[in-house]
C-alpha cells in the first residue's frame, strides 16, 4: 500500500490537527493576530482569520506536503464564533473541538463547573462544527471526592448530550486526572453507577504522565518510586497501556512530547521537542537550536512508544468513532511547565503533525 493510499484509508479513523491560541502557540508575530479577540468590525475579523488559516496551511504544506491539518482545536471568540467556524471550514481545517476548565463548586477565579460547562456547550453549539469538548477538572488524587466527581459527570453528560456534544476528560497536571489511578477510579465508579452505560472518554495528553517518570517534584513520585504506580510505556505491564489504551477509553489526544526527567516545577518538565530544533531555520544558528542541551531523540522512545500503542489500537478497531489528535506545543519561554527555552513551538507543532501522519501511514502498511 502506498503512503498516500494508507493515509486516505486511515483518515476516517484518525484525524490530525493543531491546537492554537492564534498567537504564541502557533504564529507569533503574524500581523493582526493581537486583535483577534477584540476586533469588532466584521470585515476586519474575517480578514485576520483568513490570513491566519491561509498562512498556517502554507506553512504546513512547506513543512510536509503529505501531512495536512485536518481540524483545529481553538476556543472560538465568543462574539464571532459562527464566523470563525465558517472561515476555518472554508480553509479545510474545521473547528471541531476546544478545551476548557471545570471547577467543582467554583473558586475565586472560576464559576461553578455546571455554570461554566453550560456556557462552553452553548459556544460549541453556536459554531455548528464543534462536536467534542475536552474538559480539565481541577483536583488531585483525593479531591474532589469520587462521589462528587461521579455526580458531576452524570449531570455533565446529560447537559452535553442535549447539545449534541461529547465530553472528553484530559489527562493534565493540577487536575484529578494527573494520577491515572484516580482517572480510572472515576471511570469505574461511573460504570458501576450506570450499569456500564456511562464511561469516561479520555483526551490523552500523555506528556502529563511521562514527565513523572524519575521526577521527585510531582505528587505521584512516591508511588512510582515504590513500584505501586507503573507509568513506563516500555514496560508492557504499565497501567496506562493496560487500563486506558487497551480498554479503548481514548478518543482524543494532544501531541506534545515529554520525556522522563527530574526537572522541578517552572523548568519545562512537561515538554520536549519532537524534532531537532536545529532543523528549524529560525533557530538553527542558536546553540543546540535553542535548547539548553543537544536534542536527544532516544529520550523520546517512551512517548513515541505510547502513542504508537494508542494509534495502533485505534486503527485495529475501524468500528470505533474517529479519534482526533492535535499538536499542542505551548509556552512562551517564561518559567513554567512547558517551553522555557528559545526553540520555536511553531516548528514543533508542524513537526508533530508530520510525525502523526507518518505514524498512521506506517501502522496502516502493516
Amino acid at each position: 500500500m502506498s503512503a498516500l493510499a494508507s493515509t486516505a484509508t486511515a483518515a476516517g479513523r484518525i484525524e490530525i490537527g493543531v491546537c492554537s491560541d492564534m498567537g504564541g502557540t502557533a504564529l507569533a508575530g503574524l500581523e493582526g493576530l493581537a486583535e483577534f479577540r477584540s476586533v469588532t468590525e466584521p470585515r476586519r475579523f474575517r480578514e485576520i482569520c483568513r490570513r491566519f488559516f491561509g498562512h498556517l496551511a502554507r506553512l504546513m504544506t512547506e513543512h510536509d506536503a503529505e501531512a495536512p491539518i485536518q481540524f483545529v482545536e481553538i476556543v472560538p471568540p465568543e462574539a464571532r464564533a459562527e464566523q470563525f467556524a465558517e472561515i476555518a471550514s472554508e480553509h479545510g481545517m474545521p473547528l471541531k473541538q476546544f478545551t476548557r476548565l471545570c471547577v467543582l463548586g467554583g473558586d475565586a477565579e472560576n464559576p461553578d463547573a455546571f455554570e461554566a460547562l453550560a456556557g462552553y456547550l452553548i459556544l460549541a453549539k453556536r459554531t455548528g462544527t464543534v462536536d467534542r469538548l475536552n474538559i480539565q477538572v481541577l483536583g488531585d488524587s483525593t479531591t474532589p471526592s469520587l462521589d462528587d466527581l461521579c455526580s458531576f459527570y452524570l449531570r455533565a453528560e446529560e447537559m452535553a448530550q442535549a447539545q449534541g456534544v461529547e465530553l472528553y476528560t484530559e489527562t493534565h497536571v493540577d487536575r484529578f486526572s494527573h494520577d491515572p489511578r484516580r482517572l480510572l477510579a472515576v471511570h469505574d465508579r461511573l460504570m458501576e453507577a450506570t450499569g456500564g452505560r456511562t464511561r469516561l472518554r479520555v483526551a490523552a495528553d500523555f506528556s502529563h504522565y511521562l514527565h513523572q517518570i524519575g521526577n521527585p517534584h510531582f505528587p505521584q513520585w512516591p508511588a512510582i518510586a515504590a513500584g505501586e504506580l507503573n507509568v513506563d510505556p516500555l514496560d508492557p505491564d504499565n497501567l496506562i497501556s493496560r487500563r486506558i489504551v487497551e480498554a479503548g477509553l481514548i478518543g482524543n489526544g494532544h501531541l506534545r512530547a515529554a520525556v522522563p526527567n527530574d526537572l522541578p516545577r517552572g523548568r519545562g518538565s512537561i515538554q520536549y521537542p519532537i524534532a531537532d530544533p536545529r532543523g528549524d531555520a529560525a533557530t538553527a544558528s542558536l546553540p543546540n537550536g535553542g535548547m539548553d542541551r543537544p536534542w536527544e531523540p532516544d529520550r523520546l522512545r517512551p512517548w513515541i512508544g505510547l502513542y504508537r500503542q494508542v494509534f495502533a489500537y485505534q486503527l485495529a478497531h475501524p468500528e470505533r468513532p474517529v479519534a482526533r489528535f492535535s499538536a499542542e506545543y505551548l509556552g512562551d519561554g517564561a518559567p513554567g511547565d512547558f517551553r522555557v527555552e528559545p526553540y520555536r513551538n511553531l516548528f514543533q507543532n508542524l513537526a508533530a503533525v508530520s510525525f502523526a501522519h507518518a505514524l498512521i501511514r506506517e501502522l496502516s502498511d502493516w
